[in-house]
């Protein structure tokens, strides 16, 4: 079958390759769209990290379908529109045991430690089957919002890192792909007044339409200035170190700092552990997701309005020109199919 491995820093091959052999608690999917993610375009522009076994297929934001079933699968069908969570957990290790599958630590992580969906075909082992990672796509719902299912997830579960209570006043901090995913959950989680801020009109105009009270144009607006130690907890959904070190001044007292974003190895940020010790502010980060965030996040789908992030479909052999024209002024969301 086609595919693309990644071997290095900007070094992306098309490759033949074969599935590996299908056992009982197996599956084997047609992928049907696997989004570009950030963090796909970060291994790509930077280099792999660590964590990636190289070479490897990319591609973890995935829709297919089943066309082979092993036979101690009962739960899935020939035919069924899937999606896949992002980690296939041991549940046995020490991270799964605290609840933290995200951080496991024998976990199949798709499209790093085993091939992803940039392919015309992937084989879903039973680590994630048994898990509940491999679930049904609702009825209604396209390939692309299903294949977002990812992203929500990783949302949510950087959200469980506090609870967001109704009315609360959030700030989230840059407004690609995951800060309008943010917007849109802290709208049906009950926040009182979402404000984003970005430097693109087209996003802006784009989050004011999901749910955000105010979108702001980031180049113009000091938030320090206009809002000063108010919000309840702020988002910081890019990469930019600065954005990170100005949130903290813009927290309320024991209010919530969520950092979520990929930042690259040995990025280092300035903490004022004045400002940290005594507003007692909660400060986290967020990697994946667990299975629990997955399946909800799939339930969520037919109530979020994903396809809007949507701005270009292109086919698996352009994968590297996709991947470049991701880093366009206007583009939101790049799929890719087979």
């Amino acid at each position: 079958m086609k595919a693309f491995a990644i071997y290095g820093k900007e070094d992306m091959r098309p490759i033949e390759t074969e599935l590996p052999p299908m056992e009982a608690g197996d599956l084997v999917i047609k992928v049907l769209t696997c989004g570009v993610c950030g963090a796909d375009l970060r291994q790509y522009h930077k280099g792999p990290s660590s964590r990636y076994t190289l070479p490897v297929v990319l591609g973890h934001e995935i829709c297919g379908e089943v066309i082979e079933v092993g036979a101690a699968v009962d739960s899935l069908k020939a035919g069924d529109r899937v999606t896949i969570a992002p980690v296939g957990p041991c549940m046995q290790c020490r991270a799964c045991s605290n609840g933290h599958q995200n951080l496991c630590e024998n976990g199949l992580i798709t499209g790093t430690t085993i091939p992803g969906a940039f392919a015309e075909f992937m084989h879903i082992p039973a680590q994630l089957i048994n898990t509940g990672g491999v679930v049904k796509v609702p009825e209604g719902v396209s390939n692309y919002a299903a294949a977002m299912a990812e992203t929500v997830s990783c949302c949510l579960h950087g959200l469980a890192h506090y609870h967001t209570r109704v009315g609360d006043k959030v700030l989230v901090i840059g407004d690609g792909p995951v800060g309008l995913v943010f917007v849109q959950l802290l709208k049906l989680m009950g926040a009182g007044k979402v404000v984003t801020s970005g430097r693109r009109p087209l996003r802006r105009k784009l989050a004011a339409e999901l749910g955000a009270d105010e979108a702001l144009d980031a180049n113009e607006v000091n938030l320090a200035e206009r809002f000063g130690r108010t919000f309840d907890s702020v988002i910081v959904a890019t990469s930019n170190v600065a954005a990170a070190e100005e949130a903290q001044h813009l927290v309320r007292l024991g209010g919530d700092l969520l950092l979520f974003s990929g930042y690259a190895s040995g990025v280092m940020m300035t903490l004022d552990v004045n400002v940290l010790h005594y507003k007692e502010l909660h400060i986290h980060g967020g990697v994946d997701s667990n299975i629990n965030d997955f399946r909800y996040a799939v339930e969520l789908l037919p109530r979020l309005q994903l396809d809007k992030l949507v701005s270009g479909v292109w086919p698996l052999e352009k994968l590297v020109e996709a991947f470049l024209a991701a880093s366009e002024k206007d583009v939101l969301k790049l799929f890719v199919e087979p």
